[in-house]
């Protein structure tokens, strides 16, 4: 309805209109609100946008926006930021494929990742390292060469 609102199909007075209504409803029957606010606010994400994978932390969808992929749970925390200090300082960024594989396999190959110490380029995969916690980590696994033992 907000939509409606912003896109001039409804007026500001009937949504608001609307809400009285509803709080008076509420207030009056005692339910909980969840069934009412989803009449009024349905979800942004629907099936207009496809999830890019399943959150690692709940199991809920992993949507895209403007600027990560973020756990459709509200309580959750889980997010893939796409200007992430560890694949900008790498000269990468977390695009939506890079996010599919991170969410679906917890790790992908990457080619010409930057060495800020070397400034020169190499080859690793990265892995999603998540501990739950405010942000999600990443490491680097690299290849073993040929003809090398570890």
């Amino acid at each position: 309805m907000l939509k409606q609102v912003e896109h001039g199909e409804l007026s500001a007075t009937s949504f608001m209109d609307q809400i009285a209504d509803m709080s008076r409803t509420l207030v009056k029957e005692h339910t909980t609100p969840e069934e009412r606010f989803a009449d009024l606010f349905p979800s942004s994400r629907g099936t207009a946008h496809e999830a890019v994978g399943v959150c690692p932390r709940c199991g809920a969808p992993v949507y895209e926006g403007k600027k990560g992929f973020f756990c459709d749970n509200r309580e959750c925390s889980f997010a893939l930021w796409k200007d992430n200090r560890f694949f900008s300082s790498k000269k990468k960024s977390i695009t939506k494929s890079v996010a599919a594989a991170l969410l679906k396999e917890g790790r992908i190959s990457m080619s010409g990742l930057y060495s800020e110490k070397t400034g020169k380029t190499y080859d690793a995969e990265v892995i999603l390292d998540d501990t739950g916690g405010k942000y999600v980590n990443f490491k680097l696994e690299f290849p073993v060469k040929k003809g090398r033992r570890k």
